[in-house]
């Protein structure tokens, strides 16, 4: 029987001058910080931009949640906050992380994030996630606030060896497009199993 399927969000932090990627050392092992949709994700009245159910998996009203958790991710893995001061009067997160960052009146940027697709992990996965893959260049990450993420230490690798070492197949065609997606407008790419193999089709 195969586990149970959880929708959550993976980003990619990119170094796109280094053609490096951030992943996280914790307990031995990299990986890339990832996050189940939490309370106060998608909360923040703030702008997040479109994209169509076939293409999210999803109902498109909850795109900005899943925006949200990845920006969660990398800052609570990482210690890295792609975050900006809210608007006047816009409505924030009232739990969760984004509702402690809400308390400094900082939202979360999703204008900074580029949709790279969905990545679902082979049935027989001891940890099945329907991902939604985003990428951000680390240029936007904010200096507002410091803190230490649960990563060990962050590790930069360029997307070659990072699919290498983190030993992740649903992710892997993800780091070769983060680099050259940043900032335009790529067509997401879905990545599924069957029968052991890849799939691989555009959205």
């Amino acid at each position: 029987m195969s586990a149970r399927l959880q929708d959550g969000s993976i980003l990619l932090l990119v170094d796109v001058q280094a053609r490096r990627i951030a992943l996280a050392r914790r307990d031995g092992h990299l990986l890339a910080p990832w996050s189940r949709v939490e309370a106060g994700d998608g909360a923040a009245k703030v702008p997040g931009g479109r994209l169509s159910k076939e293409r999210l998996g999803a109902e498109p009203a909850r795109l900005a949640s899943f925006q949200d958790a990845a920006l969660r991710a990398v800052y609570e893995e990482l210690g890295q906050l792609i975050a900006r001061p809210s608007p006047q009067g816009a409505a924030l997160a009232a739990a969760g992380g984004w509702g402690r960052l809400a308390l400094h009146r900082l939202a979360p940027d999703r204008r900074a994030l580029t949709f790279l697709g969905r990545a679902i992990d082979p049935a027989d996965a001891l940890q099945r996630r329907h991902a939604r893959v985003f990428a951000a260049s680390i240029a936007h990450v904010s200096n507002s606030i410091k803190r230490r993420g649960r990563a060990e230490r962050t590790v930069w690798m360029t997307p070659e060896n990072a699919a290498t070492a983190l030993e992740d197949p649903a992710l892997e065609p993800f780091l070769e497009m983060a680099p050259g997606a940043l900032g335009g407008r790529p067509r997401p790419l879905k990545v599924s199993f069957r029968a052991g193999q890849r799939l691989q089709s555009r959205l």
